[in-house]
């Protein structure tokens, strides 16, 4: 099952759709957020939302979603920007279908900022471009590219697409993985981070 299915379960991740807008967003001011909102609080909640608070967003209730909230425990805030909106996300995906691992047993910590209206080929290659990797194959397909990596000596380091079931377990036992996932949900344009940890 490995990567695949991850990315296939990820993807009910970029299910959020509000109602898009007319003009263009640029994708660097997204990167911007994402990186100082998800990646600066490496998957922390509470850190991430305590930063959009501070920022002046808006709560934006979970249960305005309904069954179409994306993950467990979550929180989102949202900003309108000229004709658009930009969202941020935070919560938790349980593995236990074994979407990141044969075992199942892991855990997700995820942290989502998306903007609709979007460019997302144009936010795919900035993040690719940030992280300085190419998609992994098994995470990819249509709308959605997977940037698994680990944290070497504090630089990333990509994990190849072929990793058996104990090598990814290993690397997840040592908490040094993460995924960075873009995404495209009927205009709906997303940058995702997850921290993976044992269940």
């Amino acid at each position: 099952m490995s990567l695949k299915t991850f990315a296939a379960v990820a993807a009910l991740a970029f299910v959020l759709t509000p109602a898009a807008a007319q003009a263009q967003a640029q994708p660097d001011p997204l990167l911007s957020t994402f990186q100082s909102a998800c990646v600066a609080a490496d998957g922390d909640a509470n850190a991430t939302m305590a930063k959009l608070d501070g920022q002046g967003w808006d709560v934006l209730p979970a249960e305005l979603l309904g069954a179409d909230a994306p993950f467990d425990n979550m929180q989102a805030r949202i900003k309108f920007e000229g004709a658009g909106m930009v969202i941020a996300m935070t919560g938790d995906m349980a593995d236990e279908m074994g979407t990141l691992t044969d075992s199942g047993n892991v855990h997700l910590a995820v942290c989502a900022v998306g903007t609709t209206p979007g460019d997302y080929e144009a936010v795919d290659r900035v993040v690719a471009d940030w992280l300085g990797m190419t998609p992994n194959t098994t995470m990819s397909m249509d709308g959605l590219r997977g940037y698994p990596y680990t944290l070497v000596n504090g630089r990333r380091q990509a994990v190849p697409a072929d990793l058996g079931e104990g090598e990814l377990m290993a690397l997840v036992d040592s908490g040094q993985v993460r995924v960075v996932m873009t995404g495209d949900s009927d205009g709906v344009i997303m940058i995702m981070f997850m921290r993976p940890v044992p269940n």
